[in-house]
């Protein structure tokens, strides 16, 4: 079942509450901590609408966005506020996506990286950002964590109706697979009749060792972890974390 079709005419109403400026000047400090020059080029994986893509061009990075969803991505070339040559969109899995410049750093927030479900998607991943970065470019991703879906999601149901239309969000997580699986049921109405639309998507919780090993055999030198917008280590009770891998 598709991810991210009628989802994506509506993500960001739905997902209003994401404090994406907060997450722009925190990639900020991460970017001038590793060294990552102004106005360089970055990619972002999974841009999905492109808020942070146009965001960040908005500080005068060069920005690539990349997702497998081209609905999202329709989105994301709708609502450029840049003219059609500061941005380039490309249709791409992040497992096997290429750029035509080596860039400076490439990115991936809002729990892209879950959506990679074996290790094998994750090492094919930063395999291929890998291999579209510079010499001491930067990979910087977060990712939802064990606690935050067993705390925060499994088991519960979210419901909303705006007007032109209704979900009801289901999620579950199962703790042997560490995948968490959150079913969206959407009712709205299209050519005068009531339209109900399912989307099943899947996440998949990373432990630290297999972040490590993967970013090792992708070929990273340098490997840190940060409780998100900290500069703290992970702690049992962090909800999302930040990655940084050093080529």
């Amino acid at each position: 079942m598709a991810e991210y079709k009628y989802f994506a005419k509506v993500y960001d109403r739905m997902m209003d509450n994401i404090p994406y400026e907060e997450w722009k000047q925190y990639l900020l400090q991460l970017l001038f901590m590793y060294d990552v020059p102004p106005c360089s080029k970055i990619t972002e994986l999974g841009c999905g609408t492109g808020v942070m893509t146009r965001l960040l061009c908005g500080e005068g990075f060069a920005m690539t966005g990349v997702d497998i969803s081209e609905d999202m991505l329709h989105v994301a070339r709708t609502n450029s506020e840049f003219d059609t040559n500061a941005i380039s969109y490309i249709n791409s899995d992040m497992r096997t996506f290429n750029v035509s410049e080596k860039q400076d750093a490439i990115i991936s927030i809002c729990d892209s990286m879950n959506y990679l479900l074996t290790n094998d998607d994750l090492y094919r991943t930063m395999q291929s950002a890998f291999s579209n970065l510079k010499d001491n470019g930067v990979f910087i991703f977060d990712l939802k964590t064990e606690y935050f879906f067993r705390t925060k999601l499994d088991g519960k149901t979210f419901s909303e109706d705006r007007g032109d239309f209704s979900y009801v969000w289901k999620n579950r997580f199962d703790s042997r697979n560490h995948i968490h699986q959150y079913q969206l049921l959407f009712t709205h109405k299209a050519n005068d009749r009531v339209v109900k639309e399912r989307e099943v998507h899947r996440q998949r919780v990373f432990t630290a060792s297999e972040l490590k090993a993967k970013a090792r055999e992708a070929g990273f030198s340098r490997i840190r972890g940060y409780d998100a917008l900290t500069f703290d280590r992970p702690n049992k009770r962090s909800d999302r974390i930040y990655i940084v891998l050093v080529k």
